[in-house]
């Protein structure tokens, strides 16, 4: 009897299917979606890579990859294997992009030895409905978008692992490294860096006006008027003495209100988020780092668990290039708008959004999978930065079908003739903006929302000059990129994909390319030198127009209008040759990462160097090699109690912290939380900690008898 109970247990796991999902939280997702006639395990990410330890490009052989299992993923795939060999079908549900698609390649390789049939399916969203649809349609495996995802790894594989070396030697360390996307990013930011230090600040002056007319309302301090025009040209104030002129003259002049224009403006929502643009406005709208924004989207997109228990996926896949909406999505948005909205609030037809000329269009942009769960009724489910990024994409999909938002502007020009052989006439104007209608504003608000009003002057009203108000101004350099202007330029370039402006900031930052002021990037010094050495050695990989090149033709792969060897083959023999003239002619650049600081270790007086870690400079002994771990941290100000050094600490749970070097051995407990920043303070000399919000940057003495507060204004770029 239990060997037959044995046998029929044996039959009904070889009749289930087996369903591979990347990762290990959509297993609790699709459970709740299938049945008992279901396995659902999980591949945990790519199980089939090229090594690390070699390039794994046969280069002669036609670039043909040498994959490898990659160490450590030997028990999951065996026990993928095992588990295929009892199923009669296998459905490989990996992420629906190219990533996706390479991994489930690799998985039919391997699990191909078994009778079972395997087939792809494919959800952009984790519904049921959605995923139900994917396992009545399975597919077969995409080989074009495999050749390009091929094409693309080996690609990089073949810059990182032949500049790389040649930095490597040069820098004497191994930690450095060069790639085709992340050597293009650390360019542009090196280039602004460098327009700021040659940029010349330019004077020149504004000049604002109050007025008021005879018997009318008491002057609103807001009702400003700006010079607009000198002789019927665009103001060009470049002195005091120039400016002060123009206060006596007007001081003497008749002003006449000109124009007055009354028109209406329509303006129209913004299309739904792609993941850069995500990427964007969480940066610029909630502080979130790009890195972020992408780990709480897959956690929104894996599935959250609602108030009946169930598991179910609150947006659809977040790395996603198009603007495109369903047909499905489309009408839950309209009846939506429809049953919640005033009419005018709909639109007759949907808003349809143009997509980038070279987006690849396989998803819909990202967007909640059901628009009835508000952000208000589903709070209590969600973590507090769930919440936030879940109503920034809920909102801005609503608003994306919903009518243009209209506003009153009214313009009024005031004009002064002035007697001079220099300047004949003035011109001040101020505009205004009062919202009619909120249209799509309604649900997401945008910064052209401000209202303002205008005095109640009318065309030919004779005015009195209440205040002149001119100020000194110079001419601004361009910002420095944010997190939020870098992904935006790197989109406009056409430098990699939705799924790599995270890793390639993260690189630039694991390496000491970059560091970070505030919201803004600044080259390091090494990452200027690096840059110096690829743009020098290797200019086809920074140059803009060459990387977008090369995107569009991994573009071509996937389409089936490129051959991806022919494609790497023209890429690579340019490459060749440069390889050779940089191993020959790159200057030796190890004096970068070991600067010598003319002082004995105290522990076996060797010299002591500064030194560049993987967390930045430190000062270590010069006698590493030779056994003596003697390090010191560098400091990064005085401590206000004692006046001792203030360095970088951890806690026992390896959290950083800040605080004096003498809290062990003189029992001094200053410590500070925020990062210490360059500058002092002002009024008493003290050390200052630096804190980034929204706005800006805040400053704060740290001598507690002092406590002075400062805020820098950041322009987001």
């Amino acid at each position: 009897m239990a060997k037959k109970e044995k046998k029929n247990e044996k039959n009904s796991s070889q009749n289930k299917k087996l369903v591979i999902v990347e990762s290990p939280t959509k297993i609790k997702s699709l459970s709740k979606f299938l049945d008992k006639n279901y396995i659902i395990q999980s591949s945990k990410g790519h199980l089939i890579d090229l090594p690390k330890s070699s390039m794994g490009v046969n280069i002669e052989n036609g670039f043909e990859p040498k994959y490898i299992t990659i160490r450590g993923k030997g028990k999951t795939l065996a026990e993928l294997k095992k588990a295929a060999k009892k199923s009669k079908e296998i459905l490989l549900a990996t992420d629906p992009d190219r990533e996706g698609e390479a991994i489930s390649w690799h998985l039919k390789n391997v699990l191909l030895s078994g009778s079972a049939s395997i087939k792809r399916i494919e959800f952009n969203e984790i519904t049921k409905e959605a995923v139900l649809e994917a396992i009545k349609n399975p597919r077969d495996i995409d080989i074009l978008k495999v050749n390009s995802q091929q094409a693309r790894r080996i690609l990089d594989r073949i810059v990182g692992y032949s500049i790389s070396p040649i930095l490597q030697e040069k820098l004497g360390a191994k930690r450095f490294s060069a790639g085709r996307v992340q050597s293009a990013a650390l360019k542009i930011i090196c280039d602004r860096e460098e327009e700021i230090e040659k940029f010349t600040p330019k004077e020149y002056w504004e000049i604002d006006a109050l007025f008021s007319k005879e018997g009318g309302a008491e002057i609103n301090s807001e009702h400003i008027f700006r010079l607009l025009q000198v002789n019927q040209k665009k103001t060009d104030v470049k002195s005091q003495a120039e400016a002060d002129k123009i206060e006596n003259l007007l001081k003497k002049s008749e002003f006449t209100v000109a124009v007055k224009k009354t028109t209406e403006r329509r303006t129209k929502p913004l299309a739904p988020y792609t993941t850069s643009k995500l990427q964007q406005e969480a940066s610029t709208r909630l502080g979130f780092r790009a890195g972020k924004t992408m780990s709480v989207a897959q956690s929104l997109y894996e599935g959250v668990e609602m108030a009946d228990g169930g598991v179910t996926g609150l947006i659809t896949y977040m790395r996603t290039d198009s603007t495109r909406i369903s047909e499905a999505g489309l009408k839950m948005a309209r009846d939506y708008i429809s049953e919640n909205f005033d009419k005018n609030y709909l639109p007759d037809t949907p808003n349809i959004y143009a997509g980038k000329k070279n987006a690849q269009d396989a998803h819909e942009a990202v967007r909640p999978t059901s628009v009835e769960k508000s952000p208000k009724k589903i709070a209590a489910f969600l973590s507090k930065d769930q919440l936030k990024l879940y109503t920034l994409i809920w909102n801005r999909f609503v608003a994306s079908q919903m009518t243009p938002a209209v506003d009153e502007i009214v313009s009024l020009d005031v004009k002064a003739p002035a007697d001079d052989e220099l300047f004949s006439e003035f011109l001040f104007r101020l505009s205004s903006a009062n919202q009619k209608f909120s249209g799509f504003r309604a649900v997401f608000s945008s910064g052209d929302a401000k209202k303002s009003s205008a005095p109640d002057f009318n065309e030919n009203d004779k005015l009195s000059l209440e205040k002149l108000d001119k100020r000194q101004k110079f001419t601004q350099p361009l910002p420095r990129y944010t997190e939020a202007s870098l992904i935006k330029i790197m989109e406009e370039s056409g430098i990699g994909r939705p799924a790599t402006y995270v890793p390639t900031i993260a690189t630039l930052d694991k390496r000491g390319y970059v560091e970070r002021k505030g919201r803004q990037f600044l080259p390091t010094t090494l990452g200027r030198v690096i840059n110096r050495q690829v743009v020098a050695f290797f200019p086809e990989i920074v140059n803009l127009e060459f990387t977008a090149k090369m995107e569009k033709r991994l573009d071509s792969i996937a389409s089936g209008n490129a051959n991806w060897r022919e494609t790497l083959q023209n890429f690579y023999d340019p490459l060749k040759n440069e390889l050779e003239i940089a191993s020959k002619s790159m200057e030796d650049l190890s004096h970068l990462i070991r600067i010598p600081l003319a002082r004995e270790c105290p522990q076996c007086q060797a010299e002591l160097f500064k030194k560049l870690g993987k967390n930045g400079y430190f000062i270590g002994c010069g006698n590493f090699a030779g056994g003596c771990r003697y390090t010191e941290s560098i400091s990064l100000g005085t401590c206000p109690r004692c006046g001792g050094n203030v360095v970088k600490k951890a806690s026992k749970k390896g959290r950083p912290f800040y605080g004096c070097e003498n809290y062990h051995t003189q029992n001094c407990e200053f410590i500070m939380t925020e990062k210490p920043a360059e500058k002092s303070c002002v009024k008493c000399g003290s050390i200052m900690g630096e804190r980034v919000k929204k706005t800006g940057i805040v400053f704060t003495c740290q001598n507690k008898d002092c406590a002075y507060t400062v805020e820098e204004k950041n322009d987001d770029g």
